[in-house]
């Protein structure tokens, strides 16, 4: 007895010894501090990597675009026998049965959908009144569509955005009035290029002459077309790219080589006009203020510097997005993503385009037919 229980207090004193020796002891509040101070640090030191794999990310996806944008060239191509055209102007938006080419109203977004896999919202409008008001359902879901392709995520999500509604250069199209009411539509972070031209959409500048388009359907069926003629090198209205107003360009006629030449890039845009361009009057906001579906137009269209423009060699320049920039809204690639565009070629492939690069290397790229050897 004795013995069993000196063993039992022996045990129960023990176990009293190691609790009461490894007590849990709190954090102090100083030590608490330091440890929230060192995580801050390690998320300021971490923050610019996450940046740089998420923006790394989103220039991938802007490039798998334009890579689908060269392959449904080239399917339009193979189909057609000319790379799609500019449409008319932005007075005039895309019509489902007037077809390809110089006959379609609407410019190169509207006549890549088929070949984008996105043929379903052609379809839809085909067969529909574009001018009735309101607004046939078909044609209604394709203005409104908002293809994700359309967008560089670097820049802003697939929406519908503001046209500009009131104003300076307010987007009132002769066709497909019935618009108007929206307010916003489907808008477009890419351009097609138009090579070196000084006019790179039918409407140009007040005092400015403008390429010639129907006043209406009707007159066009009842009055002998003037369509202006853009192939005179002496002319304004010449263009030495690839997709501009009416045109039916075929490989042969880009003999600096489809591996050479610009086809489809990524447009500037100030960010400030990224929501909305109704926030300014200026013609800055003449580069995004209609719609991806209207004709040959600075929304869709841009082009690289030529001698004779009337405004300088650096609003041409391909930049990085920037609310300093005036003119490049309306002429410039460019794009969100830092250090350099990126831009579809003839043949399909996608390279990137330095934002340093020569006034004369781009020109010669953007140009079809200079001899450029770039």
């Amino acid at each position: 007895m004795t013995l069993a229980g000196k063993s039992s207090g022996g045990c129960h004193r023990h176990s009293w010894r190691w609790a009461s020796t490894h007590r849990t002891r709190g954090f102090t509040l100083v030590e608490l501090l330091v440890v929230i101070g060192i995580i801050g640090v390690l998320v300021q030191l971490l923050l610019p990597a996450v940046q740089s794999a998420r923006e790394a990310a989103r220039r991938t996806t802007c490039k798998n675009q334009l890579r689908q944008f060269g392959l449904a060239a080239q399917m339009h191509l193979d189909t057609h026998g000319y790379f799609p055209s500019g449409g008319w102007s932005g007075d005039f938006v895309a019509d489902a049965d007037r077809g390809y080419g110089a006959e379609q109203p609407g410019g190169w977004p509207f006549s890549l959908l088929e070949y984008l896999e996105l043929g379903a919202l052609r379809d839809a409008a085909a067969g529909e009144d574009v001018t009735a008001e309101p607004l046939e359902p078909g044609y209604l879901t394709l203005l409104q569509s908002s293809p994700e392709v359309f967008y560089c995520p670097s820049r802003r999500p697939a929406a519908v955005y503001p046209f500009k509604t009131s104003g300076n250069g307010p987007w009132t199209p002769t066709t497909g009035r019935g618009v108007v009411p929206y307010k916003r539509l489907t808008k477009v972070d890419y351009a097609a290029n138009s090579g070196d031209a000084l006019y790179s959409a039918a409407e140009h500048f007040i005092g400015e002459p403008n390429m010639w388009v129907p006043s209406s359907y009707e007159a066009l069926e009842t009055e002998t077309p003037r369509w202006t003629p853009t192939n005179d090198p002496d002319s304004v209205y010449y263009q030495t790219g690839v997709s501009y107003y009416r045109s039916e360009v075929r490989p042969a006629q880009i003999t600096d080589g489809l591996s050479k030449t610009y086809l489809i890039g990524e447009k500037f845009l100030s960010p400030g006009l990224y929501e909305d361009v109704n926030v300014t009057n200026g013609p800055s906001m003449m580069g995004d203020n209609q719609t991806a579906w209207a004709g040959y137009e600075w929304d869709n269209h841009r082009v690289a510097w030529n001698p004779a423009a009337s405004f300088s060699q650096g609003e041409y320049q391909p930049q990085a997005d920037t609310d300093e920039a005036f003119a490049a809204n309306i002429f410039a690639f460019g794009s969100a993503h830092p250090a350099a565009l990126q831009m579809a070629m003839c043949d399909g492939s996608v390279t990137e385009v330095a934002y340093d690069i020569t006034p004369e290397t781009h020109r010669a790229r953007a140009h079809r037919m200079d001899g450029g050897a770039f």
